[in-house]
This record gives structure tokens, C-alpha cells and sequence, in this order.
């Protein structure tokens, strides 16, 4: 069986978790609309929820289970991505995601004041995006030239398929987590928030935080050129 590298990753995140409603507090709305979206990506990549609990009033355990849940989402997506068969493997599906959060711990992002324009608030996000694809595309290609010069000679003829993957898988992670320790990044990059009004709540569009969302972790530089694979 000889391992691929996708050579193009068209969307690796997808946010899935519904925005959560906020009441009034004794902050100005600039500051306050600031501090929202800021404590919601703190939440959500960081895993700092404090100020997030503080400013909406949500549950702790629900905040940390939207935590979970992104960085669940993305060793999926990574998983998904390197082709990996891991989700049943008792040693590297935590493995996964643990390197998961310690990439999104990486996430950097400023938050500007909210401003207003015809009416309507507006928080611009500045986020420089996590180049952790390109950064390790030579070395994942690498690998897999070699891995299946390995299978070739025979090496793993009488592996398992739980085994095959588990060696294969075992690499990748390497990989990543040596990259994440030094992590590269992308030019900055600014979203546009825009913050719906109710009566006595308000909240960001699930649309806009899909676009935050986005450039939280940069496509491959290959995105246009190639939706294929690459290193068979």
C-alpha cells in the first residue's frame, strides 16, 4: 500500500459550535463587544475560558467542552488530511490530540476596539496564521518517499493494517509536534467581525467566526495549483 501527501487542503476548519448570546455588563460597548470576541477565541484556541465564562455568564464545563471540541475537530481534520487510520488506536488518537492543542496554542491574534459605522458594531481581528502545513510539506514528502521505500523492500509485509498505520502515523506526529516547537507563520491577515444587537444580548454571526476560523491555520501554498496528491 503506497501513502499519498495531499497536495491542497481546501477548507481545514469548519466551525461547528453555536455563538452564545450575551446580556449587557457595566463595560462600555466598545469594550465590551472588544472583550467578547477577544474571550471567545481565547476559548475556543487557547483553552482559556475564565474570562470567557466571566464575560458571557456560560457554564465552565460548557466552555471547556467547546474547547474539546475544536481541538478534537482539528486532529480530525489532520487526520484526515495525512491520510491517517488512527481514531480507534488507544496510544495515538490522545497523541493527536494533544499535538492538536498544542498547535492551536500557538494562535495569534489581536483584537481592536469596536467601532461603529452607520449604526452597526465592528471588531477587526488581526490573526497571523499558523503556517504549520507548508512549514513541514518538504519534510512530510520526505517521509513518505521513504516510508514507501520501505514498504517496497518488503518491510512491512507482515505487519498488521493496525500496525502499518500505527508506524506510519507514529512519523507524522513526529513531525508536527518538532515543527509546533517552532512554529512559522503567515503574513498578517484581518477579519472583520460584525456584532448583531438584541434587545438585551448580542453576538457574532457563526459566519464570521468561520472566517476567523480560517485563517487561524493557513491552506497549503500548493491551493491553487493542484487539488491531487503528491510523493506516492
Amino acid at each position: 500500500m503506497m501513502r499519498k501527501v495531499k497536495r491542497a487542503l481546501t477548507v481545514l476548519l469548519v466551525m461547528t459550535s453555536l455563538l452564545t448570546l450575551l446580556t449587557g455588563c457595566g463595560k462600555t460597548k466598545t469594550k465590551r463587544y472588544q472583550a467578547y470576541v477577544e474571550t471567545l477565541i481565547t476559548a475556543n484556541y487557547l483553552g482559556v475560558s475564565d474570562e470567557y465564562v466571566q464575560t458571557t455568564g456560560v457554564n465552565e464545563a460548557d466552555a471547556e467542552a467547546m474547547y474539546l471540541q475544536n481541538a478534537t475537530r482539528l486532529a480530525s481534520n489532520l487526520e484526515d488530511y495525512y491520510g491517517l487510520d488512527i481514531r480507534m488506536d488507544k496510544e495515538l488518537a490522545p497523541a493527536m490530540e494533544e499535538l492538536a492543542k498544542k498547535i492551536y496554542s500557538k494562535t495569534k491574534f489581536e483584537v481592536g476596539k469596536a467601532y461603529q459605522d452607520n449604526g452597526i458594531y465592528y471588531v477587526d481581528v488581526t490573526i497571523q496564521p499558523i503556517d504549520i502545513l507548508n512549514q513541514t510539506y518538504a519534510e512530510v514528502t520526505e517521509y513518505v518517499q521513504d516510508f514507501n521505500g520501505r514498504v517496497a523492500k518488503g518491510e512491512f509485509n507482515n505487519y498488521t493494517k493496525e500496525e502499518y498505520e500505527n508506524v506510519f502515523a507514529k512519523g507524522i506526529i513526529e513531525i508536527l509536534n518538532k515543527a509546533a516547537d517552532n512554529m512559522q507563520y503567515k503574513e498578517k491577515e484581518t477579519v472583520t467581525v460584525r456584532i448583531i444587537e438584541g434587545d438585551s444580548s448580542f453576538s457574532i454571526k457563526n459566519e464570521d467566526f468561520q472566517n476567523i476560523d480560517m485563517k487561524v491555520i493557513a491552506a497549503t501554498d500548493e491551493y491553487d495549483k493542484a487539488s491531487g496528491t503528491d510523493a506516492e
